[in-house]
């Protein structure tokens, strides 16, 4: 049980850890092995998931404001005024396997605190 408050304490406080990393600082910090699933486990148990962070830059009052003002000057815009514009999106893409993305400890509904984004 102390374990899983252990795993759950050091999750919390280095959210982008990984389940082994955290097995090693168990196992240096009180002498007890277990293994990285094990590790995993027990922080699923105790509501910690691994999980990808949100990538954004929060935005401040001048970037809503900014955004007010900019939806304001354009909202009576014609579809033919809009014919000339592009919008794109900035999906991630990857040819190669995604096993080196960056996972961060969280509960679940927890996904927009403010602590699990990455900017």
């Amino acid at each position: 049980m102390r374990t899983g408050i252990y795993l759950a304490v050091t999750a919390k406080r280095n959210r982008r850890s990984t389940a082994s990393d955290l097995s090693r600082q168990l196992s240096s910090a009180t002498g007890t092995t277990v293994s990285r699933q094990t590790a995993y486990r027990r922080l699923g148990h105790i509501g910690l998931y691994a999980s990808r962070p949100v990538r954004c830059v929060p935005l401040t009052a001048t970037h809503c404001r900014l955004r007010l003002t900019w939806s304001r000057e354009h909202a009576l815009w014609t579809p033919q005024q809009w014919s000339f514009v592009m919008f794109s999106d900035e999906s991630r893409f990857s040819l190669e396997s995604d096993s080196h993305r960056t996972l961060i400890w969280r509960a679940p509904d927890t996904r927009y605190h403010q602590e699990n984004y990455i900017q």
